[in-house]
């Protein structure tokens, strides 16, 4: 009997190793691309602004993991920003995300991916609608722009930022 028990224990550890490696690299090219450390600077808000965010594999590979940050403005009065999202691959090239932030904001995300960017829409009609673009540049940069609708339907720019990654 512990034989069999044992057996049966091996098999699914080796299931579960191959599961995980297999799990923690993203299918899609860009959001594999993506995945790291990135560090530069921008314009939120009409304000220079410091970003830094990662890509990582989270949750035994189930999802990729977004965790931003902005220091926005001038020292000493800049102010920190955060935020982390939880992305998810529905079908090729399209995922379904949360994001969570320091304002206490929780918005859904539908994302995209095309050859070289990820497109984030984010919100809804009863709070705010919004769009994210995350472009890697043909440098090995990362541009980063954010943009909301207004109540007049018009889209408004209001965050630009080039990004490195860091070590």
């Amino acid at each position: 009997m512990s034989v069999v028990v044992f057996a049966v224990l091996c098999s699914l550890i080796g299931l579960t190793g191959q599961g995980q490696g297999a799990a923690s690299q993203p299918a899609d090219p860009v959001m594999a691309r993506l995945l790291g450390r990135w560090e530069g600077t921008g314009t939120i808000l009409k304000q220079p602004s410091t970003v830094r965010m990662e890509w990582a594999a989270a949750l035994d590979g189930q999802f990729v993991r977004l965790t931003f940050q902005s220091l926005i403005g001038a020292e000493p009065r800049s102010q920190r920003f955060e935020g982390h999202a939880y992305y998810k691959g529905t079908t090729p090239a399209q995922f379904v995300a949360t994001w969570f932030d320091s304002s206490g904001t929780v918005r859904p995300i539908a994302a995209t991916s095309t050859s070289d960017e990820l497109a984030a829409a984010w919100g809804t009609v009863d709070t705010e609608l919004g769009e994210t673009v995350y472009r890697i540049l043909s440098d090995g940069r990362l541009e980063v722009v954010d943009r909301v609708k207004g109540k007049d339907g018009a889209w408004r720019e209001f965050g630009r930022s080039n990004l490195t990654r860091a070590p």
